[in-house]
């Protein structure tokens, strides 16, 4: 589909696939609270295995993220965050775009598609034969990073990710409350102004030549159990989200 929810192409017949992947990692936590941060440095280093299915490549993703948290005022604080992500492939997945094509049940040469359609077609084949040849790191769009595009609008061998946000608190707290499906003890509401930047790309060396960015604010609800319920809107090149 499209950006606007309009179907590009309809594959009949789709091949369907199973995989078990392995995750690997550790935490190095010098902040001053767990759940809700306010001053410090977290570093996550992840390894992500994905061997062979089907058609795909076996390969593996190594993640770098990096928080700081810094304290403004009594209880506000800025917060900084850098990912790095890389796929690292041992062994390629199909590349020949005529097994693609018959896999995914599609036809990018039939007749009764327009030259769009073609394109939209070959562009789909491309991408996953882009795929199984350098394989796909943590991917840009969602909640998350970038959160103005759609989950996982942008991906590629190789990740680099920005984001800053500001978290204006303001309550700080320990209320019981039970709402419907929700039962825990708020401890801060916050509202949140964040901006990000990111970009990706197959090759190492394309990484930082097209970025995407995206700005906003949210709201947050913090949880003693360490769950946080929150509302974002954000704005970007594809519009409101």
């Amino acid at each position: 589909r499209d950006k606007d929810g309009n179907i590009i192409l309809q594959a009949q017949d789709a091949a369907r696939a199973r995989r078990i992947s392995t995750f690997i990692g550790t935490r190095f936590d010098l902040t001053d609270d767990y759940g809700d941060p306010r001053r410090g440095v977290r570093l996550d280093i992840s390894r992500y295995a994905n061997p062979r299915s089907d058609s795909g490549p076996d390969f593996a993703v190594m993640d770098y993220n990096l928080t700081g948290y810094l304290p403004v005022g009594s209880r506000n604080t800025w917060v900084f965050n850098l990912l790095r992500s890389d796929a690292l492939v041992s062994r390629q997945g199909v590349t020949d775009s005529a097994i693609i094509q018959q896999q995914q049940g599609i036809n990018c040469a039939d007749p009764a598609l327009t030259p769009q359609q073609q394109q939209y077609c070959l562009d789909v084949v491309n991408n996953i034969i882009a795929g199984n040849t350098y394989g796909t790191a943590t991917s840009l769009g969602g909640l998350s990073r970038l959160r103005s595009y759609s989950q996982s609008r942008f991906s590629g061998a190789h990740t680099q990710f920005y984001g800053t946000e500001f978290r204006w608190n303001l309550t700080d707290e320990a209320t019981p409350f039970d709402i419907f499906v929700m039962k825990d003890i708020r401890t801060s509401l916050q509202v949140a102004f964040f901006y990000e930047v990111g970009s990706t790309a197959d090759l190492q060396q394309d990484v930082g030549k097209t970025w995407r960015e995206s700005y906003g604010l949210g709201l947050r609800m913090i949880t003693a159990s360490g769950v946080v319920f929150r509302a974002d809107i954000a704005n970007g090149q594809d519009g409101m989200a």
